[in-house]
């Protein structure tokens, strides 16, 4: 059996990915109706912020177990990190100024937590790594 461009996007990758898109699709048709964060949008981000989190410990875990990444720990750390802040950000962003704009903070939040995950996998899998 050939493996397939996208064998590293693994479920919880997909999770993430596909959880930070629907933030941040339901995010930008909020804002884009003139709408400050409300329970749906805040929820979503929280909700992304606990998959965040549950990422970042699979990661820690694969590597106490031994296992590392293809690419440079450092960036893949460097990502994980930022995906963990990014969300709690947004969300304190959107708790201080609770206009239209914060909706809109959301959904680029959501959208960068959901690329820089798929980027994780890609770090660690070796994708698109130079030999």
């Amino acid at each position: 059996m050939t493996s397939g461009a996208n064998d590293y996007l693994d479920p919880a990758t997909m999770a993430l990915l596909v959880g930070g898109m629907v933030t941040a699709l339901v995010a930008l048709v909020a804002g884009l109706n003139g709408r400050a964060p409300g329970r749906i949008t805040v929820g979503l981000m929280a909700l992304l912020q606990a998959g965040a989190l549950a990422y970042a410990a699979i990661y820690l875990l694969r590597q106490v177990r031994g296992e590392s990444p293809v690419g440079p720990l450092w960036e893949l750390w460097a990502y994980l990190l930022t995906i963990l802040v990014l969300p709690a950000l947004s969300l304190i962003w959107a708790r201080e100024e609770p206009s239209r704009w914060s909706t809109f903070v959301l959904a680029v939040a959501a959208f960068t937590t959901a690329v820089m995950a798929a980027r994780c996998a890609q770090i660690w899998h070796g994708v698109g790594m130079l030999p």
